[in-house]
């Protein structure tokens, strides 16, 4: 992926310094940009540049402001990755709380253990647990 990146990047750079020497006459003249805001005090005139540097500074410009926006883009999600990984800290924390309780519930000697699976006989309703217990047990022969 690499080699195909560096390769796009070269055919890019390839066109567009193809573009400028064919349009070099364009790009070596130099022009001054004008700034009127209607106030006879506030007129501003830049030095005279050729025009490769205004393009050379707006893409300058576009480099930074991008650069800038991934930036905070990365810091929010650095932000982001913390507040989850503390609410993932909390979790495991309570994980292991709980965990704590379950063994301290199923040692106390306290409690009657009545032999087979509780979550079986919570699940089953009652009428047929006492169906079961009124019919008379088979024996085999």
């Amino acid at each position: 992926m690499k080699k195909i990146k560096a390769i796009f990047l070269l055919i890019i750079l390839g066109l567009l310094s193809t573009l400028i020497y064919q349009n070099l006459d364009y790009f070596m003249t130099p022009s001054a940009l004008h700034i009127d805001l209607k106030i006879s005090t506030w007129n501003w005139t830049t030095p005279a540049l050729p025009h490769i540097a205004y393009w050379g500074i707006c893409f300058g410009l576009g480099l930074l402001i991008t650069g800038m926006k991934g930036l905070f883009t990365a810091f929010r999600l650095g932000r982001e990755i913390k507040k989850q990984d503390s609410l993932v800290g909390t979790l495991k924390n309570e994980i292991n709380d709980l965990k704590t309780k379950l063994d301290v519930f199923v040692h106390d000697p306290y409690i009657k253990k009545e032999g087979g699976n509780h979550s079986v006989e919570k699940a089953l309703p009652e009428s047929t647990i006492a169906d079961k217990e009124d019919e008379p047990i088979k024996s085999s022969e």
